[in-house]
């Protein structure tokens, strides 16, 4: 069994350990998690003497600005969200020409940025942090749009590090 490594796999992907005897590979994946973890989309409509405007955006998007009315209140939010993986892949050999290869991921989402008041200009910063294993999810805290966001895992990170392994 041969594990391949294409030039944009070192971007994304560090691994930690190898311990060829127990057939562990420990690898970390640090980055954009929108193609990894789907938080379900995030909607703001805003009517103001401005005029109209609506944002509709992946939740799990990386970097996002966009405003949102509170009833009166208009704020201009810029929110982040990073993905930290931890990622067992394990190779249990069934037989001298067959190997099982099984990949569980620890998930780390955190989602953290910036509400500015358009009136007074008073900033509120925000930040948490959430965690789950592959084929679970978790859900951040409720906040000050008064809505939870449940992120589950797409299941492509896994699939990313078994296109790998031929």
């Amino acid at each position: 069994m041969e594990f391949k490594r294409p030039r944009t796999w070192e971007k994304f992907f560090v691994i930690n350990n190898l311990d060829k005897s127990s057939g562990l590979i420990n690898i970390s994946y640090s980055g954009d998690p929108e193609q990894y973890v789907d938080c379900g989309t995030i909607s703001s409509y805003v009517k103001n003497a401005r005029g109209e405007r609506t944002y509709n955006f992946p939740a799990s998007s990386s970097l996002q600005t966009y405003e949102m009315l509170d009833g009166i209140n208009l704020f201009s939010i810029q929110r982040k969200m990073s993905l930290e993986g931890r990622i067992n892949v394990i190779f249990q050999e069934l037989t001298p020409d067959k190997t099982q290869v099984t990949v569980n991921t620890k998930y780390i989402l955190t989602k953290q940025g910036t509400a500015i008041h358009a009136g007074d200009g008073a900033r509120g910063d925000f930040s948490d942090t959430i965690s789950f294993g592959t084929g679970n999810g978790a859900s951040f805290p409720i906040n000050n749009q008064a809505q939870s966001t449940e992120c589950i895992p797409t299941g492509n990170l896994e699939k990313s590090i078994l296109s790998l392994i031929k």
